[in-house]
Formats: C-alpha cells, sequence, structure tokens
C-alpha cells in the first residue's frame, strides 16, 4: 500500500552522575604537569581540605596554568592553577562549602556531567512506541494496516551543562567552618532536558 512517515520529538528529565567544579587557585610559586602542580603549597593546601570531607587526590586535576609575570623575568612570576575536582551529586554540597572556605581561590563554573547515550535508550524506545501508537492509528483511518517498518533514523541533544558562578541566583551551602549559610551566586539543578528526534517509515498493507 506504499511508506508512511511518521516523526516523534520528545523530550525527558535525565540526571547528572557527576559534576565537575571549575576554580583558579592563585599561587605563589610557578610549576607545571599535572603531578608537579599538585606539589604548589596552595593545591597541597586545598587537596588537605577536600581530603577531610573524604575526597581524594584524584578528584582534583589541574586542567591548566596561568602566568603572571609582569615584571619579565620568570622566576618571580606567580601562577594561577586552573582545577577541575569531580564530584558526585551527594558530594556536591560538602566539596562547594570547603571551597568557599579557602580565601586563594575563584570558584568559576559548575559543569555538570551525564551520560545522554545511556539516557537516550529509553527515550528513544519510548518515542517508537508513540510512532507505533501514531501509525496504527492513521493506517487504520485509511482502511489499512502497519505491515512493517522500512526505516528508523533516531539523534538525541543535551544542552551544554555548564553554568557559571555569578551573582544572581543564589545556591547557598554551608561551609565546613562557618555556621551561617554562604552564597555561592548559582541555582544548582542537577537534571537537564534530553531530546529526541525520531524519524520511522512504516511500511502499509
Amino acid at each position: 500500500m506504499g511508506i508512511l512517515r511518521i516523526t516523534i520529538d520528545d523530550s525527558i528529565r535525565v540526571e547528572a552522575e557527576s559534576a565537575r567544579v571549575h576554580l583558579v587557585v592563585k599561587g605563589s610559586s610557578t610549576v607545571f604537569g599535572n603531578a608537579a602542580s599538585k606539589q604548589a603549597a596552595e593545591v597541597r593546601a586545598l587537596v588537605a581540605a577536600l581530603a577531610a570531607i573524604g575526597m581524594g587526590e584524584d578528584a582534583i586535576e589541574v586542567t591548566g596554568v596561568r602566568i603572571d609575570s609582569r615584571s619579565g623575568m620568570l622566576g618571580k612570576s606567580h601562577a594561577e592553577y586552573l582545577l577541575a575536582v569531580a564530584a558526585t551529586p551527594d558530594q556536591l554540597p560538602g566539596v562547594l562549602g570547603t571551597l568557599a572556605d579557602q580565601s586563594n581561590l575563584t570558584l568559576t563554573e559548575l559543569e555538570w556531567v551525564f551520560d545522554s547515550f545511556e539516557a537516550s535508550i529509553g527515550a528513544t524506545a519510548t518515542a517508537l512506541a508513540k510512532a507505533r501508537r501514531k501509525a496504527d492509528a492513521v493506517a487504520a483511518a485509511a482502511g489499512g494496516s502497519v505491515a512493517g517498518i522500512a526505516m528508523i533514523s533516531d539523534s538525541w541533544s543535551l544542552p551544554a551543562p555548564r553554568v557559571a558562578f555569578a551573582a544572581e541566583d543564589a545556591a547557598v551551602f554551608r561551609s565546613a567552618k562557618a555556621s551561617a549559610p554562604i552564597d555561592l551566586g548559582i541555582e544548582i539543578n542537577a537534571t537537564q532536558e534530553l531530546h529526541i528526534h525520531l524519524t520511522v517509515d512504516f511500511e502499509l498493507a
């Protein structure tokens, strides 16, 4: 009888598996390389503070080093260490509270980590079921029936899950030392919308 093409656009909310907190630590000396940079006094202090709440050193990554050498002499330059701290959603409040206690760092960005492929599997199956229900209804209205599937094409997208630390839409965490809550200037939301686009060509009988 022919081909019936059905297109479904759907979305689901998915939960982040983990987060990466991006920050800058001001150093008094310059060293290079991930392992070497972790030996800088300021970075060692941060590693120790995070270890106190159960975070291992492997959760901390040195993503870059910026040099401030206004004097023109490399030996007298100072470094800014760009770090990323990995945490689960459950660990995140404690990590942010500990980081807020540090006087020599600036929080720059919160990056959520999602497994979009795994999330897309169930979402695509749900979209396919919707497409089949619609195809059955349309085919029956036309006096026919669905005999099979000639083609399936799917795609999905997840918006960039990064949030800059700002002065608006505050999220509040409790410092490891202070009794008062801390305003970190972001809204914490560990879910994101995954968009599914599905096209199915049904064979009609």
